[in-house]
């Protein structure tokens, strides 16, 4: 049976373990440190899939105030509404139900925006990525940047996986469906030629890529949770 890519996200058990990582994980050192350099606290900025909080979370506690934070699982957002209003009621309203691959905001609503942790990669195919891209780039402002992290299968801590893994013919290089503490997961782990290819293609360009070990050193409550991944900053163009 065809697995579903986004029923993993539309569970009650995965919404919940993104909710305590809000809390527990909070914000990488690895993110602040490229949000501290590319966002300022007058910027309006698009969250796209939101999870549990954890990012609009720590952007709201250290004063970037005009966020919207989006994602399209509606558990999601139940979720990341109780993670905000337990800290201050009025960041309930901060959350919103949004598809990524076709956002309903007017064309030139923010100056920056960010898909954290690898989720623009779990979407289900190269189409719904661009598709998406595609739509964010509508919705920055001219000259706005995008920030957002890529699992790298060339690079990093996942180069040795993929380097031995053997790909049937008809199975796209980097897709692959892994265990979680809840439900099988989609992840697309691309090469970071492949990100800016995509990235050229729908209107980006690319100011840096690094990968996150070589921006700061994450805590080992990140590195458990994340591991190491790809930061794209992408400014339109």
């Amino acid at each position: 049976m065809e697995r579903d890519p986004q029923a993993h996200w539309l569970e009650t058990e995965t919404a919940l373990h993104y909710a305590r990582a809000a809390v527990r994980v909070g914000v990488w050192a690895s993110e602040r440190t490229l949000i501290e350099r590319y966002f300022t606290k007058n910027h309006r900025i698009l969250e796209l899939g939101c999870g549990g909080g954890r990012v609009a979370l720590g952007l709201l506690r250290s004063g970037y105030s005009d966020l919207v934070a989006s994602d399209f699982s509606p558990i999601m957002v139940s979720l990341a509404r109780a993670v905000l209003a337990d800290h201050d009621a009025s960041w309930e309203k901060t959350v919103e139900q949004q598809d990524a691959t076709a956002l309903s905001y007017p064309d030139a609503s923010f100056d920056r925006a960010i898909f954290a942790f690898n989720g623009l990669m779990c979407l289900p195919s190269r189409a719904h990525r661009l598709a998406a891209l595609r739509s964010i780039h509508r919705v920055l402002k001219p000259g706005g940047i995008f920030l957002f992290t890529a699992s790298d299968r060339e690079k990093g801590a996942n180069a040795a996986y993929w380097a031995k893994e053997a790909r049937p013919g008809d199975v796209i290089p980097g897709d692959r469906w892994h265990e979680s503490d809840t439900s099988p997961v989609f992840i697309h782990s691309s090469t970071e030629q492949e990100t800016r290819e995509e990235l050229s293609a729908t209107g980006f360009a690319v100011i840096e890529c690094p990968l996150s070990t070589e921006v700061a050193a994450d805590g080992p409550l990140v590195r458990e949770f994340a591991g190491e991944t790809r930061f794209f900053v992408a400014r339109k163009a």
